[in-house]
């Protein structure tokens, strides 16, 4: 093989590891959270957006695990038997309560959406706006669950995602 040729086999090999590696896990802290939430490095955006739409609430969220999740750990206080593709699996999913005027909203509150403060539907339905799905709206309810489809919308990135976090 010559060196041109080579050097071209280099950049295509160096691009496509890249490509491999431009989705990573991270954890984003915001000011509207309780805690860091570890997610997808594109998942983050739709975390951010939740956060704007906290401060415009005033709510406060308080983060229920930690977003990413491995497939080997047990969930503890499910409300709903994990999926076996989860979008918490490949960092693309979170689980919150929200405190709000001093009341802190469960699942249990969050689930009757009829009943739920002004600015807490304004916050369920801004993040519904923006792309994101809520449990809530679930054949079976998960309200506190709040994810972006990938697992439905894009199942060849969901795989890929899969196997770089799950190994």
């Amino acid at each position: 093989m010559n060196i041109k040729k080579m050097f071209v086999l280099f950049l295509v090999i160096g691009f496509v590891v890249s490509s491999a590696f431009a989705q990573q896990l991270t954890s984003v802290t915001f000011s509207r959270f309780d805690k860091a939430v570890r997610v997808d490095s594109n998942f983050a955006n739709y975390i951010s957006r939740m956060n704007d739409l906290a401060v415009q609430n005033d709510l406060y969220i308080l983060v229920q695990g930690e977003g990413f999740r491995r497939a080997d750990t047990p969930v503890r206080n499910a409300i709903v038997p994990p999926s076996e593709t989860s979008n918490h699996l490949v960092g693309y999913a979170v689980d919150i309560n929200i405190r709000y005027s001093g009341k802190l909203y469960n699942s249990s509150d969050l689930g009757n959406f009829s009943s739920l403060p002004q600015a807490i539907k304004n916050f369920i339905n801004g993040c519904k706006s923006n792309g994101m799905r809520w449990g809530g709206d679930f054949s079976t309810k998960d309200p506190v669950h709040f994810d972006v489809a990938l697992n439905l919308n894009n199942r060849s990135l969901y795989d890929k995602l899969y196997l770089l976090y799950q190994q």
